[in-house]
C-alpha cells in the first residue's frame, strides 16, 4: 500500500499538559482511518494538524513524503468537512458548493464549464440535485451536511479530513449520512481521515481505527483488531463492552493458562498471555457478549456463580449486571432473546470459551480477598 498521509512524532503544547504527545501514524492511499477517542483525547488536535490550522509544536506531517508541516491550509491538497457545516446562508446550494472553485476562475485553473460539470456531479453524488436552488436554512440537518461533503469533494481532493461531521444531526439521521460516506468512500476512492468519539461509528465506517487518549495514540488497528485484541486495558475498557478484571497469573504444567480473580476464582485462557509469567499481574478483557450464563439449576459444576442485580432490555438482546456472592466481582453479560427467562435476582452461572480470555501483563495486583 501507499502511504499518502504520515505523521512523525506531533506533540502540540498550549501551556498545560501536552494536547498531543508523541504521535506518529501513516494513512494508507485510499483508506477510511478514523481517529477515535474520547473528549480531550487529542483526536482533533491531530487533524487540525494534519490539515494546517495547527502548527505542531513537534514533530512532522508529510504528505506523499513531502514536509508540509509548515505549508499554509490553502496549499495543501486537502479539504475539511465541520460539524457546523460551515455553508454560507446567503448563498443557494449550487453557490455554496461552487464557491471554491469560482476562487480558481482568477488563476487560471478552471472555466466556467468546468464549474458547473463538477457541481452537477458532486450534488448528483450527494443526491441534492433536486435542492440546488434552496437557500441552506431551506435544508434538514442531514441535507446540509451533504451540501458541506459535496463542497469538499468538489475540488477533487485526494484526501478529505471530517472533524465529528455528524455530532449535530439525530440518531436516525446519522445512521443514514454513515450508510452515504461508507457508500461516497467506496464510490469515489478517496482517502478519508475522520474524526469521532463514537466508537460504533468509527467501527462500522474505518478500514482503520487509531485510538487515542490523553494525546496519546494507544492502538492502531482494523476494527476487528481493536475490539477482539486490544493492545492495554484502556483501549479494552474504552471499545464495546468489556469485563475488565484484574487478576494474577497462574500457570500450572500441563493445564492452560489461568488467571487467579478475587476470592480465589480461576478463569483459563489459551495463548493471549503476552509472555506473562506465574504469578504475575495481569488485566483480563473479556467481551460482554462472549460470556455465556444460564440458570444455576442447569449447571453442577464449572463456570462462575453469579446472581443478576439489573436487567436491561435493549430490543434483541438483554444486559445483564452480575454479582459473584462474597467477593466484589462484577461482570456484564449481553444476550440474546432466548434470555428472556432470566429475571432480576436469579442466580446463573457464567462461562468463557478460554480462546475468548485476552490476556494483558502489568496491571497492578488486586487486593487479596478475606
Amino acid at each position: 500500500m501507499t502511504t499518502i498521509i504520515e505523521v512523525r512524532r506531533l506533540e502540540k503544547h498550549y501551556g498545560g499538559p501536552p494536547a498531543v504527545r508523541d504521535v506518529s501514524l501513516a494513512v494508507n492511499e485510499g483508506e477510511f482511518l478514523s481517529l477515535l477517542g474520547a473528549s480531550g483525547s487529542g483526536k482533533t488536535t491531530t487533524l487540525r494538524m494534519i490539515a494546517g490550522l495547527e502548527i505542531p509544536t513537534h514533530g512532522s506531517v508529510l504528505f506523499r513524503g513531502q514536509d508540509i508541516t509548515n505549508l499554509p491550509v490553502a496549499q495543501r491538497d486537502m479539504r475539511m468537512v465541520f460539524q457546523d457545516f460551515a455553508l454560507f446562508p446567503n448563498l443557494t446550494v449550487w453557490e455554496n458548493v461552487a464557491f471554491g472553485l469560482k476562487l480558481r476562475i482568477n488563476r487560471g485553473r478552471v472555466t466556467p464549464a468546468e464549474i458547473k460539470a463538477r457541481v452537477g456531479r458532486y450534488l448528483d453524488t450527494v443526491q441534492l440535485s433536486a435542492h440546488a436552488g434552496k437557500m441552506p436554512h431551506q435544508l434538514s440537518g442531514g441535507q446540509r451536511q451533504r451540501v458541506s461533503l459535496a463542497r469538499a469533494l468538489v475540488t477533487d481532493p485526494p484526501v478529505v479530513l471530517f472533524d465529528e461531521p455528524l455530532g449535530s444531526l439525530d440518531a436516525n439521521m446519522r445512521k443514514v449520512m454513515q450508510l452515504e460516506l461508507k457508500r461516497l468512500h467506496r464510490e469515489l476512492k478517496k482517502t478519508f481521515i475522520y474524526v469521532t468519539h463514537d466508537q460504533e461509528e468509527a467501527m462500522g465506517l474505518s478500514d482503520r481505527v487509531a485510538v487515542l487518549q490523553d494525546g496519546q495514540l494507544l492502538q492502531l488497528g482494523t476494527p476487528d483488531e481493536v475490539y477482539f485484541r486490544p493492545a492495554c486495558a484502556a483501549v479494552a475498557g474504552f471499545i464495546g463492552t468489556a469485563n475488565v478484571l484484574q487478576g494474577i497469573a497462574e500457570i500450572v504444567p500441563g493445564r492452560a493458562l489461568g488467571v487467579r480473580l478475587a476470592g480465589g476464582l480461576r478463569l483459563d485462557a489459551t495463548d493471549n498471555a503476552a509472555g506473562v509469567a506465574n504469578g504475575e499481574a495481569v488485566t483480563i478483557m473479556l467481551r460482554a457478549e462472549q460470556l455465556d450464563i444460564a440458570p444455576a439449576a442447569d449447571h453442577t459444576t464449572g463456570g462462575l456463580r453469579a446472581q443478576i442485580t439489573e436487567r436491561l432490555f435493549l430490543g434483541e438482546k438483554i444486559r445483564y449486571e452480575l454479582k459473584v456472592p462474597g467477593t466484589e466481582l462484577r461482570l456484564t453479560a449481553i444476550a440474546g432473546g432466548d434470555h428472556l427467562r432470566l429475571s432480576l435476582g436469579d442466580e446463573v452461572i457464567v462461562t468463557a470459551d478460554p480462546r475468548n480470555v485476552r490476556v494483558l501483563p502489568g496491571a497492578p495486583a488486586p487486593r487479596a480477598e478475606a
